[in-house]
């Protein structure tokens, strides 16, 4: 496909929403950190606008690239995805994780890239057992096995957002792979049981899994009047959120600006534009947010292939889930986690990480073709045997 023909047929619609997010954000940003730096207030806004570029940098790549060499790449990616994530335990731990590999100029996530690189990996193992009409455990078990690794070493960094977010995309993959709903609710039950073993059990013979922040966080979500810093900073997003009225405060010193709301241009910078754009600013932000889950979510069943269309699945599991468990610990729905807000959140990594993935949906999207052959139930374009990645030729045995 030439580039004339790629940018025809680019999704516009998705990539403004995806801009005005990028520019409420960058404004909040702003706002929120011009007293951080005595001296210096404009610190965080100019990195930030340099990891906004360097994250369309990466969208533009993921763009053009065709989705179908990544399967050629497969071990490639899963093996380095792995090899970054066992490499981070071996830095010193900053605020109590080692989650951050120290670049010259730039600090690195890996269980940020992990979210991408999971995406493409499951699309791939995934449309194999649709296409070999392995569905249900077996399905299930092949994209457990895939995620396992990954997921636990993100979890003993320790980051329990993001290691949420990893079971979120699978379990969408899975879900728009046609995972049987028993299956669906009996994997909901053990992870409630798991909850509850980590939770509650666990602690109560000694044997506690979490840390103490993160057990702190979950204490402040089901008391927020108990006084801990969490339950402080939760009730600080809910004050600067609903200070903001019909139509904000403007960008002036204010409950977020004047350093009374911790994180507020990271975890919490939702509460920033609450209130400094009030009730019309956050209900611009959701709309924005629920038009980019469409731009997304119809290319799953137009996808050319099995794969693209997974692509599509994961990268609308991995926004939704953000969005929903931010913007729901910044309303005291939901318990502080950690997990990012996409494209508004200050920091290099997820910035990058959620620009390269919708440009692995735009990818997707301009690939779509009109006339395609039903293969399994999925409208897809006729092709070549590929060998399956966790397939052992039989001559190599």
């Amino acid at each position: 496909m030439t580039a004339a023909s790629l940018l025809r047929r680019v999704d516009w619609i998705l990539i403004a929403a995806v801009v005005l997010l990028l520019v409420i954000g960058e404004q909040a940003v702003k706002a929120a950190t011009v007293n951080d730096l005595l001296g210096n207030p404009g610190f965080f806004d100019r990195r930030h606008i340099i990891y906004i570029v360097a994250g369309l940098g990466f969208a533009a790549i993921a763009m053009v690239v065709d989705p179908r060499i990544y399967r050629r790449l497969f071990w490639f990616i899963y093996g380095t995805t792995i090899g970054l994530l066992i490499i981070v335990l071996g830095f010193s731990a900053a605020r109590g994780s080692q989650r951050w590999i120290p670049l010259p100029f730039f600090t690195l996530q890996p269980s940020e890239v992990g979210k991408v690189t999971m995406i493409v990996c499951l699309a791939i193992i995934i449309a194999d057992c649709v296409r070999r009409d392995i569905r249900g455990w077996g399905m299930a078990t092949r994209a457990a096995l895939l995620m396992l690794p990954p997921f636990a070493l993100v979890f003993v960094q320790p980051d329990l957002g993001t290691s949420i977010v990893y079971i979120a995309i699978t379990l969408t993959v899975l879900v728009v792979a046609g995972l049987p709903g028993r299956s669906v609710a009996l994997i909901g039950g053990i992870a409630a049981a798991l909850v509850i073993l980590v939770l509650g059990i666990m602690p109560s013979i000694g044997l506690p899994l979490l840390r103490p922040y993160q057990s702190e966080r979950i204490t402040a979500f089901l008391d927020p009047q108990g006084g801990s810093p969490a339950a402080y900073q939760a009730q600080q997003a809910k004050i600067a959120i609903g200070s903001g009225g019909l139509a904000g405060r403007g960008q002036g010193i204010s409950q977020t600006a004047g350093s009374f709301l911790p994180e507020h241009h990271t975890d919490f910078v939702f509460a920033v534009v609450g209130e400094n754009r009030g009730f019309i600013g956050s209900a611009i932000v959701m709309l924005l947010y629920l038009l980019v889950f469409w731009r997304i979510g119809r290319l799953i069943p137009r996808a050319r292939n099995l794969e693209e269309a997974f692509i599509a699945a994961g990268v609308f599991g991995l926004l939704l889930t953000q969005v929903g468990v931010n913007i729901g610990m910044n309303l005291g729905i939901a318990p502080t986690t950690g997990i990012p807000l996409p494209f508004m959140t200050y920091g290099g990594s997820n910035t990058i990480t959620n620009l390269t993935a919708v440009g692995l949906a735009l990818a997707v999207g301009a690939r779509i073709v009109r006339e395609q052959a039903t293969v399994s139930g999925w409208q897809e374009r006729p092709r070549r045997r590929i060998v399956d990645p966790l397939e052992v030729p039989t001559d190599a045995v």
